[in-house]
């Protein structure tokens, strides 16, 4: 079929679910059934729309956001194919944040896992309405009875089945259509429509009768019709559910099978029926805010994806969330408050870009060249004030060191990740001080081994990866009273300094104080300063046993100069010789860093979290549990033991757990920490 341009029925469908249950195929399938293809290609020769990542075909699975649109008439659709493996969820959210409705994609053989309830409650905090598809149906080891259960107690009393399967596995043959009261065939052609075989009529009507009293209580007068032996047509049950699924009091439940293409032709239509266009949340001007999909709005976009083409460069997805576009726009970066002008105008479709003339509300568009525009930027007219709503960056699961084959590859190195972290956000580079290599922040093992393949081919750079260093501290253990004196005679001018100082321990948290402390102009006041900054940096290089120096307090209280010899470098140097030298007459106490952390865990694996922390000498503060679905820990928890706690707390939760930490205090750190 010949690509149409987009028009004012646009809308944006996720596909969501664990990885494996067929959503890569499901897409394909329904751009086959929506006429966009002929015929489908196939996940494990690569042939699909989308599967011309190496990466990808390497590890057999979906690893960034996919997208192409289908259209129904007049109306489009742009479906967005998510990674189900849980590194990469991070693309799982970024689709959710411009989904109309989320297609919850589970299959009728594994049922609900782990991993598909992360992916549920991924979609119930962004708010966004969800249909579940139960797919596979043709499976061997299909089982709609047991899927459809454990979905019920995912979902609860929301779930509201539109479809039943006819026959599973062997003999699945078709599905019946609730709404219709239709019995709908799949031979080898067009699907076919008829009465329900005999077999299944009492199910059928059984779950009819709960499915139309679950739909009509959401309107009162059609609930007194109905109550009075009204019987809804289609048109008017499709329109109530529309409403009910957008408010999320109701999540419709279709089956079929994606490689057969069973049931996708009535799960696009369902889609285009039902779903309905949903505000996005900004602030505008410091206040929170709704935007409607309104095509006669101001124009307003946001930045959800960037792709670094090898030929066309840089790219960057948008939505439009209000307005139309055209091409030659120019608009304001709300962020950096610079003009960017919008050049061609184009939709994604697998791997090509397709030239548009204009995109309207709900449209992903797809524009190069806009190198200052990176995800979550919003642009919209000079003057208006509108930014997305502060998104906290999801907590790594694992951070390590970088080490290139020389020294030299550091810059290189920092420059691919950058690259690679526009179009993966979850990527985070940062630089260590204390091992003084690159760092990056990941969200697991197989997010680790992506990027490292990434480097590999994109950029030809070997790299070798190495565990973080603990950062440690060093303190005075007692107060001392010093002498640091310097003097040397080299000919001409020399160097003379003489500072007397009291060095005593304070808190740790207090990284250094330094007091002033002289009379009579003992040390005149232009060295003061020096004396001060001889200090830090002497605390700043390490202490006796090698670590930065903290928590001391340094009281200048005489000292000696000569008018000729002294100077602010001979004053900053005697400072460092007696800072130097009070540590090592003193001696000093080894610090680490303790952290404290929120852990937010469904409740049956409090246990298993709280053992975990006494494990990580972790000191628990406090247990709350705010809901029946979370159970909060705060614990005191040295650094040394955190440096995978991300992934072995996904770990023990299958992926349901979340995190947070911060610095708390220092502490005298362990004889095991510091013999490392």
């Amino acid at each position: 079929m010949a690509l149409i341009p987009s028009h004012p029925q646009a809308r944006t469908v996720a596909l969501i679910g664990r990885s494996g249950v067929g959503k890569t195929s499901l897409l394909e399938a329904l751009v086959v059934a929506t006429g966009g293809l002929n015929k489908p290609g196939t996940v494990e020769d690569g042939s699909t729309l989308c599967g011309n990542d190496p990466e990808e075909r390497k590890h057999g699975m979906s690893l960034g956001l996919a997208m192409a649109p289908i259209w129904l008439g007049k109306d489009k659709l742009t479906i967005l194919d998510t990674p189900g493996f849980i590194d990469f969820h991070a693309e799982v959210r970024r689709a959710l944040d411009v989904a109309d409705v989320a297609v919850l994609v589970v299959s009728a053989v594994d049922g609900v896992q782990p991993d598909t309830i992360v992916t549920w409650n991924l979609a119930r905090e962004a708010d966004v309405p969800v249909v579940v598809f139960v797919n596979s149906m043709d499976a061997e080891r299909a089982n709609f009875e047991a899927t459809l259960g454990a979905l019920e107690t995912l979902v609860g009393p929301m779930l509201a089945p539109l479809e039943l399967p006819m026959g599973q596995g062997a003999t699945f043959q078709g599905i019946i259509d609730l709404l219709a009261d239709d019995a709908i065939t799949y031979g080898g052609g067009s699907p076919s429509h008829g009465p329900i075989p005999a077999e299944f009529a009492a199910l059928e009507g059984r779950v009819r009768s709960s499915l139309l009293e679950a739909i009509v209580v959401g309107d009162d007068s059609l609930t007194e019709r109905y109550l009075d032996g009204y019987v809804p047509a289609m048109d008017e049950l499709e329109v109530e559910l529309g409403h009910l699924m957008s408010s999320g009091r109701i999540v419709p439940l279709a089956c079929g099978s994606a490689i057969r293409a069973v049931g996708i032709d009535r799960l696009a239509s369902l889609l285009d029926e039902i779903a309905e266009s949903r505000p996005i949340p900004f602030v505008e001007d410091g206040e929170p805010t709704l935007l409607g999909r309104d095509s006669d709005a101001d124009l307003v976009m946001r930045a959800f994806k960037v792709i670094v083409d090898p030929y066309v460069g840089r790219i960057v997805i948008m939505e439009i969330v209000s307005g139309t576009l055209a091409p030659e726009t120019t608009l304001t970066n709300s962020r950096t408050k610079s003009d960017e002008r919008l050049h061609g105008l184009h939709f994604v479709n697998g791997t090509k870009l397709i030239p548009l003339e204009k995109g309207v509300a709900g449209d992903v568009v797809a524009v190069a060249k806009l190198n200052n525009v990176v995800v979550g930027d919003v642009l919209t007219r000079k003057g208006r004030n509108l930014v997305l709503p502060l998104v906290t960056r999801p907590f790594p699961a694992m951070s390590v060191a970088l080490v290139g084959s020389s020294h030299d590859d550091d810059d290189k190195i920092a420059t691919a990740l950058h690259r690679l972290a526009e179009e993966d956000p979850s990527l985070h580079l940062r630089h260590d001080p204390v091992s003084r290599r690159l760092v990056i922040d990941v969200m697991g093992d197989v997010h680790l081994q992506v990027t490292l393949e990434r480097l590999r081919r994109r950029f030809n750079l070997e790299v070798a990866t190495e565990p973080l260093s603990v950062q440690l501290f060093e303190t005075i253990a007692r107060s001392r009273e010093i002498e640091g004196r310097l003097k040397k005679q080299t000919g001409g001018h020399g160097q003379y300094a003489v500072v007397n100082l009291k060095i005593e321990p304070l808190e740790p948290t207090v990284p250094f104080e330094f007091v002033d402390a002289v009379v009579g102009g003992a040390v005149p006041r232009q060295y003061i300063s020096a004396v001060r900054t001889g200090i830090e940096k002497a605390m700043n290089h390490g202490g006796p046993k090698g670590h930065p120096v903290v928590g001391l307090r340094a009281t200048l209280y005489d000292g000696k100069f000569h008018s000729v010899d002294s100077s602010e470098a001979a004053f900053e140097a005697a400072a460092s010789i007696g800072l130097k030298a009070a540590l090592e007459e003193a001696g000093t106490v080894v610090l680490e860093r303790i952290m404290v952390v929120s852990t937010a865990v469904p409740p049956e694996h409090l246990g298993s979290v709280l053992n975990d922390l006494s494990v990580r000498r972790g000191k628990v503060i406090s247990t709350d549990q705010d809901d029946e679905m979370t159970a909060t820990v705060t614990a005191h928890v040295p650094e040394a033991e955190l440096h995978r706690y991300g992934l072995e707390l996904r770990n023990m939760t299958g992926g349901r757990g979340r995190a947070t930490i911060d610095l708390h205090h220092l502490a005298e750190a362990s004889k095991g920490v510091t013999s490392k």
